[in-house]
């Protein structure tokens, strides 16, 4: 191995972009001119590139990048190929000198603001680590949820595992105190133990949602001879084992820990029923099954299993049963889970999945709790419309349902509640038909035909003397089969556009404003008027 430093700076960098390289061409070449189009300024970074044995241009490329870069630029030549590639990024990251470290892989790119933008964030926050907008990939729905995460949502660290790459900006000296690393001991999956030891250690973690930071390249099949690939499910288990372990170790509270947990186990039952619905052996197949069983015997409980999807939970349940036949008809069905019917008695929900009350009695291995959502139901509620009437006048529309319940069987009612509470208004709404939502959302199981809804406000006529001055934000409430669901009323930016110069006076001594938030919802701001006292 030798070391060569092509360029240098004055000062230590914010961030230390680190690329573990082996045969990286041509995309190289493409990950690096958007490292070259970053609008952090050049003295804030360093690239360190550690080239794994290439036999292929990529070290050749990467030396025509630093000698044309304005940032400083290390360059790393392993002489013999690393046995795994947790080596190589420990490698890169022992030379790192920032403040924060962001890993890429050669055929990722960067966004043109995403360093600035990251760097930002966590400047702002205070963070240990922060989650950049990933896209492409391959990457699945499930994964998708972690870039959804608005400022101040609780369960921020499980939001992160969602998507367990290690794009994303990690503080060093975080990495540094609590000795994390990459497991130089898996064969795979390296990744998942150590973006979840950097998120579980994490003081705070923040993200970036309305950037696309980081494009992700399509990986690579591991060559022979060089880099072991972990194809036995006890291998591929390991990583989410060991992962599991150090939430365990790490996290701050019972909550946190659930929360990670079932973010973690829904990742691990995924791994293992990909190995089901394939062509693998049956002696594979079958130790998937038993891994799932594993997993479940060590860390479920029920706080964990409440936030595990209903249909990963039912799966690891056959499994933990030894229902072998059953799990890999479960497998193969799982793409078409969202189809199931949903059956409602009385005030309970269930989704009617494969072998739902296919057996009776008390020999029943698959009993009827295992498919009850009741409190798993949510409610959805959205603006699609907001029209100004008049001076103090609004005419809203939009819509409310429950996910998998037919709006035909719902109520729905808008309420205006003071944030952080001491007051409720609930404002008189007509129903209006929205077939659209059927066609949209319904995924041709599910009827959202009558989940629309019209309301016109006045706010010249609502009684403002008793009400407390601040913020107050719009509710769909969704009754059905004996329950209520609630959710605040999504505004998209086209609807919060209209309300950009709404301004309502509701009565001589108080004015009201309708908008739009920053995380996407529908509310008002009630305020003294000019030369008017108000009530507090």
């Amino acid at each position: 191995m030798r070391t060569e430093t092509v360029s240098g700076g004055p000062r230590p960098a914010d961030v230390s972009v680190l690329l573990a390289v082996r045969n990286g061409m041509p995309e190289l070449g493409t990950c690096l001119k958007s490292l070259g189009r970053q609008t952090l300024a050049s003295e804030r970074m360093e690239v360190i590139v550690v080239d794994d044995a290439s036999t292929d241009a990529s070290a050749g490329e990467a030396e025509a990048f630093a000698s044309g870069a304005g940032c400083p630029v290390r360059i790393v030549r392993r002489e013999t190929a690393a046995a795994v590639p947790g080596l190589v990024r420990n490698q890169a990251l022992a030379q790192a000198t920032g403040r924060y470290v962001l890993f890429l892989g050669s055929a990722d790119r960067l966004g043109d603001e995403a360093l600035e933008r990251m760097l930002a964030t966590a400047d702002r926050d205070d963070s240990d680590v922060v989650v950049g907008k990933v896209v492409g990939g391959g990457l699945r729905g499930f994964e998708k949820q972690a870039f959804k995460a608005k400022p101040g949502e609780e369960g921020a660290r499980a939001q992160a595992l969602r998507h367990l790459g290690v794009m994303k900006l990690f503080r060093r000296e975080l990495l540094s105190r609590n000795d994390i690393r990459f497991d130089a001991s898996l064969c795979g999956g390296d990744d998942v133990v150590f973006v979840t030891q950097a998120v579980a250690a994490a003081d705070r973690v923040s993200f970036v949602s309305d950037y696309v930071c980081c494009r992700i390249g399509q990986a690579r099949e591991p060559e022979d001879g060089v880099v072991p690939y972990a194809c036995d499910c006890a291998e591929r288990s390991l990583p989410f084992f060991r992962a599991a372990a150090a939430v365990a170790k790490r996290a701050r509270s019972q909550v946190e820990t659930e929360r990670m947990l079932s973010v973690l186990l829904a990742h691990h039952i995924d791994e293992m029923l990909s190995v089901v619905d394939s062509d693998a052996s049956y002696n594979e197949r079958q130790s998937a099954v038993l891994e799932m069983q594993r997993m479940r015997q060590a860390y479920w409980t029920n706080g964990v299993g409440r936030r595990v999807g209903l249909y990963p939970g039912l799966c690891s349940f056959a499994a933990a049963r030894g229902l072998f036949d059953e799990v890999c008809y479960l497998a193969v069905n799982r793409r078409f889970s969202h189809r199931a019917r949903t059956v409602v008695e009385g005030n309970r929900v269930y989704r009617a999945f494969p072998f739902f009350r296919a057996h009776r009695g008390p020999g029943n291995l698959l009993p009827d709790h295992v498919f009850e959502c009741t409190d798993r139901l949510r409610a959805r509620g959205e603006l699609l419309q907001a029209v100004l009437s008049g001076p103090t006048k609004v005419v809203l529309s939009g819509f409310g349902y429950v996910g998998s319940l037919d709006s035909s069987k719902c109520t729905v009612t808008l309420h205006l509640r003071r944030r952080g509470g001491g007051g409720a208004l609930v404002l008189p709404v007509e129903p209006s038909p929205t077939p659209f939502l059927t066609r949209e959302r319904g995924d041709g199981v599910h009827d959202y035909d009558d989940a629309g809804w019209r309301a016109e406000v006045d706010f010249d006529r609502v009684d403002w003397s008793r009400k407390k001055h601040g913020p107050w934000d719009f509710w769909v409430i969704v009754s059905s089969a004996g329950m209520a669901k609630e959710a605040r009323l999504k505004a998209p930016a086209s609807v919060g556009r209209a309300l950009d110069n709404g301004l309502f006076t509701g009565n001589d001594s108080t004015r009201v404003r309708v908008y739009r938030t920053p995380g996407g919802y529908l509310a008002c701001e009630i305020s003294a008027a000019a030369g008017g006292g108000g009530s507090r």
